[in-house]
């Protein structure tokens, strides 16, 4: 059978038969795909490197319904994500986020280093899993290219004041307090969150990490963050009902 190499994480693992698993794979080089790992759940080597959200270089046959793995070498360590509730929720979000925008073999540009940089700092304990994980949704929405308005107000087209606003998925964006008032569907952003919002939307990651963001702030990003993302994914993610339980 044809081989041939990718850099690959693993983002969701099914066991199949015996001692098999079946892994849906997001890989720089072809994007997402499914492959099988036959014999993984009877080697701890070969299973370790196979774990949830773990990176490694693989070499994937060819197959007549599914690739085969081949071999894998493991990168990095994902053990504190694996090893913390809150870490693992946010992980599986990014799991579950990219495994719905992308269809099998067609890959986002910068998609997959945006995921290794997050599981990344996922894994640091000195960093706030809520906050990199707000970070992760606006670059998505960003990639796909629906990014929230945030400048203007969608409903009227005027500049936004500096006044707590209204958020609205079905318009997605803003509403200044004029055209808001509550009667939209969505949440309401201060005007701290707008500018937030804003530095996120700009992609200043380096500011963003001197922030000191406290829960009620981060609840307001996640609320917009959240409604714009299942709206323009016409479903509800079963990772974000998860973590709105444990927040």
């Amino acid at each position: 059978m044809p081989t041939y190499q990718a850099d690959a994480i693993v983002l969701r693992r099914v066991d199949y038969g015996e001692a098999d698993r079946i892994l849906t794979l997001l890989t720089r080089e072809h994007g997402k795909l499914s492959a099988i790992a036959k014999g993984a759940r009877k080697s701890k080597t070969r299973g370790a490197a196979l774990d949830l959200f773990t990176r490694a270089q693989m070499m994937l046959a060819k197959g007549h319904n599914l690739d085969v793995v081949a071999q894998v070498q493991r990168r990095g360590d994902v053990r504190h994500v694996a090893g913390d509730v809150q870490r693992t929720a946010h992980a599986c979000l990014v799991a579950e986020v990219v495994d719905k925008v992308l269809e099998d073999r067609h890959p986002v540009d910068d998609l997959f280093d945006l995921v290794v940089v997050t599981l990344e700092r996922f894994n640091d304990l000195a960093r706030l899993p809520r906050v990199d994980g707000a970070w992760f949704l606006m670059r998505v929405l960003d990639l796909l290219g629906y990014q929230p308005q945030l400048i203007d107000c969608p409903a009227c087209g005027r500049a936004l004041p500096e006044h707590p606003g209204w958020f609205s998925p079905l318009l997605g964006g803003v509403l200044c307090d004029r055209c808001g008032e509550g009667k939209q569907a969505g949440s309401m952003v201060s005007v701290n969150a707008l500018k937030v919002l804003r530095l996120m939307a700009g992609g200043n990651a380096e500011l963003y990490d001197r922030l000191r963001l406290g829960n009620a702030l981060l609840a307001e990003l996640e609320a917009v963050l959240d409604a714009q993302l299942e709206y323009h994914l016409d479903r509800h993610l079963k990772s974000l009902e998860f973590l709105r339980t444990i927040r």
